[in-house]
């Protein structure tokens, strides 16, 4: 009490100064505000620690400078609250922070500490002391009539994990997996689904997304069977799964209930290798790329740039990302878009082009608007020595704002290892490169087969299932995982 008492006199005897001061000759009002608040917060540089490997293997540190002005900081002045809604970088110092603050009416700054008996003890701010913010600070601002005072709660928030890290989970396992020849999966609604073939029929089985360690195989409500094909036709799309077999498309809301019909149009797809937003996109018999929109199931031949040779026929992967549509195109925001790009990427058939060494990558841009245009399919390789190596089953999809591939053993002339690691493509795949952030799961295992799947879900958790072991990986990049920041202040 002694502390707050001192305080208070200092704070008293500069105002009376301040008023001494005044010549009677030359009197001026003086006006004390009763209210006061801050209306800014920033921080200055910060220590960072960084690992890294010596030459010998080693791992070793060493402090960067984070320059803390760049993160700005909310002030919610109806919850008395300010935080930093973009976290600083993992590792910072948060022990030793310089900040400035900046009050209304030139409002006394103090912080508010509690002693070892829960009592108040008040410190003068000074932006030169560095303060200790791994737990949030009570900053007070003390209006200059030395009454009224408003407190905050600040709050310098750190990432406790790297945000472009991939945390793995082992998700159990399914003895079935293992006598899988080939094998696909899609994330829908809120379950897992795994198609695989032995080559007579494909099997289907399901998992909840949030208890993956059971296993259910389905068997049609309404008796439906699937050929040894169908497994490579999955896709899912708004409200539907969807899959070719015997030459029939199929459909269904649940993945139990299947309703088949006929292909109509002059061309049928004999694969499924695509769902963009409003069209399914197919392979047909002669290898030409075949859509579909939803709302009639007539297909028709897309139109090619570049040559229909290079057009993949197997192990097919797809991703889609918003996209403007002019030269420049870039991915953006999905929601409220009116275009997308849509990619494929995927292996001619080996025993046709046994010297080929890399994946085949298609995109093309697709416009909602009315009367827009239909685009061409466009070739994405390029002589530029970063092409995407041919992988056995490759898997390739969107995750995040790029894409991603993984697969078995080098093919054709490819000499990659099986899983030695993801491919990332940054560019909607023209160029590509093993990306050490993605890094395969510890104890990783599929018993020296090429036999797996991977999916992403909606929470974008990547799911890798090992035809070899039947064992099930769930992952996800942490950043991909943070909740949105808030936005709801008052300066």
């Amino acid at each position: 009490m002694r502390r707050i008492a001192r305080l208070f006199v200092i704070l008293f005897s500069a105002a009376v100064l301040a008023t001494s001061c005044l010549s009677d000759d030359n009197a001026t009002d003086i006006t004390y505000y009763s209210d006061t608040a801050i209306t800014s917060f920033s921080l200055g540089t910060l220590n960072r620690t960084m690992w890294t490997k010596s030459s010998t293997g080693e791992d070793s540190s060493y402090v960067t400078k984070v320059d803390g002005s760049v993160y700005k900081f909310y002030i919610d002045q109806l919850k008395r609250e300010i935080y930093n809604p973009d976290s600083l970088p993992v590792r910072t110092d948060a022990a030793h922070v310089l900040c400035n603050v900046s009050s209304k009416n030139s409002g006394f700054i103090i912080l508010a500490y509690k002693d070892s008996e829960d009592n108040d003890s008040l410190v003068y701010f000074n932006s030169s002391d560095s303060l200790d913010f791994t737990e949030p600070i009570e900053f007070r601002i003390y209006a200059n009539d030395g009454i009224a005072y408003r407190a905050y709660k600040v709050s310098v928030n750190v990432h406790k994990e790297d945000p472009d890290s991939i945390n793995w989970y082992n998700a159990g396992s399914n003895p079935a997996f293992t006598s899988m020849a080939a094998m696909k999966s899609v994330a829908f609604k809120d379950r897992l689904f795994v198609f695989g073939t032995d080559r007579s029929n494909t099997s289907v089985y399901s998992a909840s997304l949030d208890a993956p360690g059971t296993w259910t195989e389905l068997s049609t409500d309404n008796g439906a069977t699937f050929d040894a094909n169908a497994y490579a036709s999955v896709v899912a799309k708004g409200d539907s799964l969807y899959t070719i077999s015997g030459g029939r498309m199929m459909r269904s809301y649940d993945g139990n209930n299947w309703t088949s019909y006929d292909i109509q149009g002059n061309t049928a797809p004999i694969k499924l290798i695509a769902a963009g937003r409003s069209r399914l996109y197919g392979i047909d018999a002669s290898g030409q790329i075949v859509s579909s929109e939803y709302s009639n199931h007539a297909w028709t031949v897309d139109a090619i740039s570049g040559d229909v040779s290079m057009l993949p026929d197997e192990n097919i992967g797809y991703g889609r990302f918003a996209a403007s549509t002019d030269g420049n195109s870039e991915r953006i925001n999905i929601t409220g878009n009116r275009s997308e790009r849509i990619i494929i990427a995927g292996n001619r058939s080996l025993s046709s082009n046994p010297e080929d060494s890399v994946v085949m990558v298609w995109s093309k841009i697709e416009e909602y608007s009315t009367n827009s245009e239909r685009h061409s399919w466009m070739f994405c390789n390029e002589d530029n020595g970063y092409n995407l190596p041919r992988l056995a089953n490759l898997k390739m999809l969107a995750y995040g704002d790029v894409l991603i591939a993984l697969g078995g053993q080098g093919e054709g002339t490819s000499t990659a290892e099986a899983f030695s690691a993801f491919y990332v493509s940054e560019d909607n795949g023209l160029t590509w490169h093993d990306d050490d952030k993605y890094y395969m799961p510890e104890g990783f295992d599929n018993a020296e087969s090429d036999v797996f799947t991977m999916t992403v879900d909606e929470n974008n958790y990547l799911w890798i299932v090992c035809g070899g072991t039947g064992t099930v990986w769930r992952g996800r990049v942490n950043r991909l995982g943070w909740e949105e920041n808030r936005t709801s202040f008052t300066e």
